[in-house]
């Protein structure tokens, strides 16, 4: 009898586990609100205004997301590694800031399809000396910064020289100040985000040489919780289907 009973408790206490883990969308809906990690300083992602206001096409679509389901956003500024740690804890229900696919993440997190397509990854440098830099040699002995935990991280230390330094940044604007300054010789960014930097700044330029890429952005979801990632997966579904985040990248940068 006690074996029954301890056998009882035992599968009661997984059943309310599993349960706890796959109600998250209800529990979303529940509470009325959808929490989002993003690291506000990659724009024309996510980036504060100048009236201090979290803004940006990934914010956009996560409003639209937001509105789909029927319940109000929640933007949770930190950190980019922040917020890969507060999305591998559960503490939000997702995390967007730009995030590239990487097999790693996979243990500690669920990821979506692609959304959006970022584009070239290049070096954002001084004004006048892109054409100086026109192969990965050409960083040699030189200095570069990338966001800490990101892909670009990543490209800097695989595809440049042994010999290039790569210092790492919390925050992308510290980088470009880096670069401005001359502490720094480049700052590795995505495309669409060293756009967003060359219209407010006319003293940088992009290096010629471009890093080996192949990819887009990705949404990342709590581990585990399955109905709710693929609700996600169905709105991107919809959203590249009507190409919504082309009309969002366009709102953001008229």
């Amino acid at each position: 009898m006690k074996k029954i009973l301890a056998f009882a408790l035992a599968l009661a206490m997984i059943l309310t586990c599993s349960f706890a883990l796959a109600d998250r969308l209800d529990d979303i809906k529940a509470a009325g609100k959808l929490t989002v990690a993003t690291s506000p300083d990659w724009p024309p992602y996510e980036y504060i205004d100048d009236d201090g206001n979290i803004v940006g096409t990934d914010i956009l679509m996560c409003q639209w997301m937001a509105e789909q389901l029927g319940v109000e956003l929640e933007i949770q500024p930190m950190a980019f590694d922040a917020c890969l740690a507060a999305v591998g804890q559960g503490d939000v229900d997702m995390m967007v800031a730009g995030l590239t696919y990487d097999e790693n993440r996979l243990a500690r997190m669920e990821l979506t399809g692609i959304y959006w397509n970022e584009g070239d990854q290049g070096v954002l440098v001084k004004k006048g000396a892109g054409a100086s830099y026109n192969s990965a040699e050409s960083f040699a002995g030189k200095t570069v910064a990338a966001q800490n935990g990101t892909n670009q991280q990543i490209m800097a230390e695989e595809q440049l020289p042994e010999s290039t330094t790569v210092e790492l940044v919390t925050k992308i604007p510290d980088g470009v100040n880096m670069v401005k300054t001359g502490r720094i010789d480049g700052l590795v960014v995505p495309k669409t985000v060293y756009d967003s930097i060359l219209a407010e700044n006319d003293d940088l330029e992009v290096a010629d040489f471009a890093f080996d890429f192949q990819g887009g952005n990705y949404i990342a979801s709590v581990k585990g919780e399955d109905a709710f990632t693929a609700k996600i997966q169905e709105m991107i579904d919809t959203i590249n289907a009507e190409g919504l985040y082309q009309q969002w990248v366009d709102e953001i940068q008229k």
